[in-house]
């Protein structure tokens, strides 16, 4: 048993899971607010609701969500960074947010110097990422 948990964390390490951190954190900087106030966390508690992402979420980050929601603003470090956590994965069930997300990972996949560009390009990685989602399955290769 000892041997499957260590194979399955080393595939999660993998040079495929570093990319999508390093995707999920450029997405997480152009969705994400700075700043997180109560009627923020109110439209995101709506938006998971909608999106059936809500009973995804673990119950302590809920908890925290209804809780925080009567805040006027969140002034913790701590509280705000699991507040953001919560709200990229609730972006990340949008198709905007995939859009992004699959926009960033061929953005990456590109050369160097157009990595830097298109990653500060909200527009342009959402049309990559909208013509990635809508090929067909078989011509969703990239290599």
């Amino acid at each position: 048993m000892p041997l499957l948990a260590e194979l399955a964390s080393r595939l999660d390490q993998g040079p495929g899971s570093r990319a999508l951190e390093k995707a999920r954190e450029a997405v997480a900087r152009i969705l994400l607010p700075e700043r997180i106030t109560g009627p923020l966390i109110q439209k995101y508690i709506r938006k998971a609701i909608l999106n059936h992402t809500w009973h995804t979420l673990p119950p302590e980050t809920r908890a925290l969500m209804l809780l925080a929601r009567r805040l006027p603003r969140i002034k913790s470090p701590t509280l705000a960074s699991i507040l953001k956590q919560a709200f990229l994965r609730i972006e990340l069930a949008t198709t905007r947010g995939q859009a992004l997300l699959y926009g960033a990972l061929i953005a990456m996949k590109k050369a160097a110097q157009d990595l830097h560009r298109l990653l500060h390009n909200a527009s342009k990685l959402l049309i990559l990422g909208l013509s990635y989602l809508n090929n067909p399955p078989i011509y969703r290769i990239y290599g």
